[in-house]
């Protein structure tokens, strides 16, 4: 087994022993859109308010979004934030395993999560209230890779340039709940103002949600959408490497 294999099967078990780590991003959008969908008044029945769509077919790609914003802004910073306070980066930088490794493995394991976020919320969304999956599947694979690399720039990026933890929490949180809200998580995006819909719409978490709504309606996403991730991707990552600090 190669070194990045071993590094990444080793930060999954300490990824797993952390619960809430694991439950925000894998359990809590199922169960997010279960309580809304249940407990909101007239969310499974088609509005007028809505275009004739129901609250929970909205619904569903915001929940889809929600993990990758909270694996981005939420967990992925603060972990390398503690490995290069721990000074766990400095030591691996001594050794044959270069910490470049580290955070690869960390991309790895965060992706895998987001995945199966994203299939047990896709699963809730289909079997409890009946809504139906992504009609373009190539759509729906563009959003979630771009809107994934998108999220994960900004992580690595705040994990490279926070000198602390705590600076990396506050940092993250900052930006955590701007994103739920241009994502739709508060009410959708379809009844925003036209000014916060453009606001949005330029957003990396507003974009995301509006690649997997096209994506379920069955068509590609808006070229827009994907440069406005492709652009976020690209500009925090090249950040993140030009900034990252081991020690």
């Amino acid at each position: 087994m190669s070194a990045l294999a071993t590094m990444i099967k080793t930060e999954t078990r300490i990824f797993a022993r952390e619960p809430m780590a694991i439950f925000w991003p894998l359990v809590f959008p199922a169960l997010l859109l279960v309580v809304r969908g249940f407990v909101l008044p007239g969310a499974r029945e088609p509005s007028p308010d809505l275009g004739g769509a129901r609250l929970v077919d909205l619904y569903t790609p915001v929940v889809l979004a929600f993990a990758l914003i909270t694996l981005g802004t939420s967990t992925l910073p603060v972990i390398l934030a503690t490995y290069r306070e721990r000074g766990v980066l400095r030591r691996l930088s001594t050794t044959p395993v270069h910490p470049r490794r580290m955070v690869v493995s960390q991309l790895v394991v965060h992706l895998l999560v987001g995945t199966a976020g994203t299939v047990l919320a896709l699963v809730a969304a289909s079997t409890v209230f009946g809504v139906a999956l992504p009609g373009s599947v190539l759509g729906f694979a563009l959003a979630f890779a771009l809107g994934a690399a998108a999220h994960f720039a900004i992580g690595v990026l705040l994990g490279a340039v926070a000198p602390t933890v705590s600076v990396s929490q506050g940092i993250g949180m900052a930006l955590y709940f701007p994103l739920l809200f241009f994502a739709g998580v508060y009410f959708p995006r379809q009844v925003m103002p036209e000014a916060l819909a453009r606001i949005s719409d330029l957003t990396p978490s507003g974009a995301v949600v509006q690649a997997f709504s096209d994506s379920f309606a069955g068509v590609i996403p808006t070229t827009s959408s994907l440069l406005v991730m492709a652009a976020y991707a690209v500009a925090f990552g090249a950040a993140a490497i030009r900034l990252f600090r081991w020690e």
